[in-house]
């Protein structure tokens, strides 16, 4: 029936479109080969900064230490070379044999000491905000050397060629690289953080739908909440050992001197934990364990076998 010849027709040129569309985002879309062969034109900075974007740590700038001093310095002498003008006018302006000038005025100043003071003042507002513009930066940390090699083997599983390599040399001045979203970690983290091993293991692992195809093997993220509780939990646990293993100590310890020693080396132990493993201030640490060797002397009187 024409009917049946009409839905015949309708679909046979649909399904050519779906063909058609199916062939276009064939042909427009790189293969894995063309990406390896050319990884400038399919990944270039799109995949790169999408990289770095990635975690916040991947955020590394230079601080460009030795120019910036450079620039501070160039603007301090031409507001020094003004500072010299200014003295010569104003010295010029009070000599006895000199024409009687206003000295005293800055509203009916002369035209020549005003446009001076206008110039200066122009410059020590650029030099002022350069200043505070470099306070801040230098307020930045330094750049793991973890973080560094994570990214050279983002640019390594690329063969170096998905930046132009001359661009890529921002990442061998290492002294000068900066996190930008810094992370305030416990030491016992960072001590995780610099074992491969111990950063590394699968339960930390957690999946990143935003991977690319091209980096999806190469490039794993793991979870640093799960590892910040791990390092709490370590904490914690040291703690509480900390705690109740002295008690047990000094009641299976009947001679004074022996007690004596098992609480100055808990006390010694406390201390280190603190200042190192939790990065208390030194006061801080001092008065926590002040208190922990007064829990322990109070048991050390009044404890004992039965």
């Amino acid at each position: 029936m024409p009917v049946a010849d009409q839905e015949s027709a309708a679909n046979t040129v649909n399904t050519l479109t779906s063909i058609n569309d199916t062939s276009e985002t064939t042909i427009s879309s790189p293969t894995e080969n063309d990406i390896l062969r050319k990884p400038w034109k399919y990944i270039g900075y799109r995949g790169y900064s999408s990289f770095l974007a990635s975690d916040d740590e991947f955020l590394v700038l230079r601080r460009f230490d030795n120019l910036s001093v450079r620039v501070a310095l160039s603007l301090q002498d031409e507001i020094s070379v003004l500072e010299s003008e200014l003295s010569a006018i104003d010295g010029e302006y009070s000599r006895r044999n000199a024409a009687d000038v206003n000295n005293g005025t800055l509203r009916h100043d002369q035209q020549d000491r005003t446009e001076l003071l206008n110039k200066i003042r122009q410059k020590l507002r650029h030099y002022n905000e350069f200043i505070l513009q470099q306070t801040a930066m230098k307020k930045y940390q330094p750049t793991p050397s973890r973080i560094i090699k994570s990214i050279r083997n983002w640019h390594y599983n690329h063969d170096y060629h998905a930046i132009d390599e001359v661009e890529q040399k921002y990442l061998d001045d290492e002294k000068d690289l900066i996190s930008v979203v810094p992370k305030d970690k416990m030491p016992v983290r960072r001590l995780i953080d610099h074992s491969r091993r111990l950063r590394t293991f699968s339960i930390w692992k957690q999946e990143n739908q935003e991977t690319p195809d091209y980096d999806a093997a190469y490039v794993s993220y793991y979870s640093d909440k799960r590892i910040d509780e791990f390092a709490s939990g370590l904490i914690v646990a040291a703690g509480v050992i900390m705690l109740i293993a002295p008690l047990w100590i000094l009641q299976a310890l009947e001679s004074p001197t022996y007690k004596l020693i098992v609480i100055t080396l808990f006390v010694f132990v406390f201390l280190l934990t603190l200042s190192f493993a939790m990065a208390t201030k030194p006061f801080e640490a001092l008065g926590a364990t002040a208190a922990y060797a007064a829990v322990l002397m109070v048991f050390l009187q009044f404890g004992g076998p039965g």
